[in-house]
């Protein structure tokens, strides 16, 4: 009887999906090994449960995919297992273990990319065979065994992937060396055959998929590539393609294609994490500011695409005061949401070697977030997260685009977002979930205790909010347009609308080993 071959991984959300199992499972059964399962689970299940379903299915080998997310949940669960079922064979993988201190774990780790260092795991164990020192160590080593890049979607799959989101490549590596991501030990960029992603694509949208989640390092790496696509995609309304691009290299003529596309169709991630140029220096990252903001500006007014942009806090050298400068500078460009990160020493990533240079704090233990450095204190790092929670609760939700837009003409940003803060903590809301009617209420008292007219009109943000989610906030001025007969006479005593509570969704998803 042909042995039973389980990968398995723990999702942070169920609306995640693994693209590694998938192609792990694929490589596995192009290698003959036909009885090859996957399953996954999400990380707020009880561990017990988890291994009483995997105990039905009888393995007798057994792959984990370990990320920042699941790691303790994992290992919990490895130890059941291993005690419940004595003889299963189990083999790890992910970016969370491949940089394990030799002997640190009692089963065999991949490291990097693994379909290759997996199917010799099963062979060696088909054999009856234990592996060697040597190749040990060579599973271990990040970057070699690169394997030949393969489709990783299966018919099975499609009913299990509704009302999901779907994880995407098109191609494999990054060329940027970012000393805070993993992604800086690639050696080359690779990519995927066209028709072969084509046709993937195609069978996806046939089986009803709507979002699909490109996780290319650098989607515009080639501009003529990027367009051909897009141009490709745009076939498919209805649908939301998501990609990851590098806003400086964004070329003109990429930026006069995207006045053509569906508007709503296509998102951006755009990656600055920081506009002080010394850091970005210190950090190795190559970006123009000039370019970058010209490009942010040009999709703001062209608005086709969603887009959201990323910064990170507690980079080596920067002070509080140059973190709020960058925060201040890129929400000038108004993107449609900003996401507000924490340094994290991600295990293997180069900006470990700065740890005792700049005299870094962090957590020992996922997600080994910042605490502090010798710029930057424990104090103002509090001060920080308290500030992106807020950040979050008011501006990311899109619950009140409209008025913070109109406060920004009078404001800047920090203040702003500190009024807020400072409301939260003086009256103990900090530590408890707040209705968004108590939200409501929060900010006409923080910045309209006597509403004007017009005031009072902006103040309906969330009914606007709510009208447009089918699509993305229209701009303060087009609103203003809009709603240019209401403001000349006062407006209707305000009802509270309920509305459903804003869901993002971050998964930094590595299709690398398990």
């Amino acid at each position: 009887m042909e042995q039973s071959i389980g990968l398995l991984t723990l999702n942070a959300k169920f609306i995640h999906s693994s693209l590694a199992l998938r192609y792990l499972r694929n490589a596995s059964r192009n290698a003959g090994y036909q009885n090859v399962w996957i399953r996954e689970f999400v990380i707020n299940q009880p561990v017990w449960k988890i291994a009483a379903e995997i105990q039905k299915l009888q393995p007798e080998i057994l792959g984990v995919g370990i990320y920042i997310w699941n790691r303790s949940q994992s290992l919990e669960l490895i130890e059941r297992l291993q005690k419940q079922m004595p003889e299963l064979k189990i083999v790890v993988g992910g970016p969370e273990v491949s940089f394990e201190k030799e002997g640190s774990l009692a089963y065999p780790i991949i490291s990097g990319e693994g379909e290759k260092k997996w199917v010799e795991f099963l062979d060696l164990t088909r054999k009856n065979e234990s592996p060697s020192d040597e190749v040990l160590k060579r599973w271990r080593t990040y970057g070699t065994d690169l394997p030949e890049l393969i489709s990783p979607y299966l018919k099975e799959d499609f009913p299990k992937l509704k009302n999901r989101i779907v994880y995407f490549e098109t191609s494999r590596g990054c060329p940027y060396l970012c000393s805070f991501c993993l992604s800086a030990l690639d050696k080359t960029v690779r990519y995927f055959d066209e028709k072969t992603v084509h046709k993937q694509i195609k069978e996806l949208i046939t089986a009803g998929i709507e979002k699909i989640k490109f996780v290319d390092r650098t989607f515009n790496l080639k501009p003529g590539r990027m367009k051909k696509l897009m141009q490709w995609l745009s076939q498919f309304k209805g649908n939301e393609f998501h990609f990851e691009v590098v806003g400086d290299i964004l070329t003109p003529e990429i930026l006069d294609f995207l006045e053509t596309v569906p508007p709503g169709m296509f998102q951006f991630e755009i990656g600055i994490q920081t506009t002080t140029e010394s850091v970005q220096e210190t950090i190795k990252r190559k970006q123009s500011n000039q370019k970058l903001f010209a490009t942010i500006q040009r999709l703001v007014e062209q608005d086709r695409i969603h887009f959201h942009c990323d910064l990170i806090f507690g980079l080596p050298g920067e002070t509080l005061e140059r973190i709020k400068e960058s925060f201040s500078q890129v929400m000038a460009l108004k993107p449609h949401e900003l996401q507000l990160g924490f340094l994290k020493f991600l295990p293997g990533a180069p900006i470990n070697d700065l740890v005792e240079k700049h005299q870094y704090r962090y957590q020992s233990t996922p997600p080994y977030e910042l605490i502090s450095h010798q710029e930057l204190s424990a104090k103002e790092v509090l001060y920080l997260k308290q500030f992106v929670d807020i950040f979050d609760r008011y501006y990311n939700s899109k619950r009140f685009r409209f008025s913070i837009n109109a406060l920004l003409e009078k404001m800047d940003p920090v203040t702003l977002f500190n009024r807020l803060l400072e409301y939260h903590d003086s009256h103990a809301l900090l530590m408890n979930p707040v209705s968004l009617d108590e939200h409501y209420r929060i900010f006409r008292d923080t910045f309209y205790p006597d509403p004007t007219p017009m005031e009072q009109d902006l103040l309906k943000d969330r009914k606007s909010t709510r009208l447009n989610s089918s699509h993305k906030p229209i701009s303060y001025a087009v609103f203003c347009l809009k709603k240019k007969k209401l403001l000349s006479s006062p407006p209707p005593p305000l009802s509270p609308l309920p509305l459903s509570p804003a869901t993002t969704s971050y998964l930094p998803l590595h299709t690398q080993a398990l």
